[in-house]
C-alpha cells in the first residue's frame, strides 16, 4: 500500500497540474467608416498588470479576424482570459518589385556618388488608418476575453476622423 501511494505521488508530480495555458477563440469584424477592411493586423495587448499574453490576427476580404496567441508554444488559436487594449494596423499595399532589374537606380555618368540628383528618398508604408489606432494605448479600444467563447466576438468599428484616446 505504501508503495502505491509513493508511485501515485510520483506520477502526479511528473504530470503536474497542467501548464495553465488556456486560450479561447476570439473573433470579430473590423470596419472603417462602416466598410470592411481587408489585410489589417489586429493586436491584443494585455493591460498593465493584467494576465495573458499578446495575441494577433489579420482581417480577411470580409474584414473578419480571429486571434492567435503569441506564445512560443503551439497552444492553438485564441487569447487567454483577461483585459486587453487593442491596436489596428492597415497599410497601403507595397509596390511589386519582383520584376525589378536593378538598372537605372545609380548616378548618371557625369555625377559623383552622393550628388543630390542620385539620392533617393525612402519612406515607410502609408497607413490607411489614423495613427492613433496603431498604438493600443491611444486607440481607445479595449476588450475583455472570457472563458465563455460566445462572449469573445469583438467587432471593431473605426472612423477616419479619430484623433486618439483623450484628444
Amino acid at each position: 500500500m505504501y508503495y502505491r501511494l509513493i508511485l501515485c505521488s510520483a506520477v502526479l508530480t511528473l504530470l503536474g497540474c497542467g501548464d495553465g495555458l488556456s486560450v479561447y477563440p476570439v473573433t470579430g469584424k473590423v470596419t472603417l467608416d462602416g466598410q470592411a477592411i481587408s489585410g489589417a493586423s489586429i493586436t491584443f495587448q494585455p493591460v498593465e498588470g493584467g494576465t495573458g499574453m499578446p495575441a494577433v490576427g489579420s482581417t480577411d476580404s470580409n474584414g473578419q479576424y480571429s486571434l492567435t496567441d503569441m506564445r512560443s508554444e503551439n497552444i492553438g488559436g485564441g487569447a487567454e482570459p483577461g483585459d486587453y487594449r487593442v491596436g489596428v494596423l492597415w497599410y497601403k499595399p507595397s509596390v511589386d518589385t519582383s520584376n525589378a532589374t536593378g538598372e537605372g537606380g545609380g548616378p548618371a555618368e557625369d555625377e559623383e556618388v552622393g550628388d543630390a540628383k542620385s539620392r533617393q528618398t525612402v519612406s515607410g508604408p502609408d497607413s490607411l488608418l489614423p495613427a492613433a489606432y496603431q498604438n493600443p494605448k491611444t486607440s481607445g479600444l479595449q476588450f475583455t476575453v472570457t472563458t465563455n467563447s460566445a462572449d469573445n466576438t469583438f467587432d471593431i468599428e473605426l472612423v477616419s476622423s479619430f484623433k486618439g484616446e483623450g484628444k
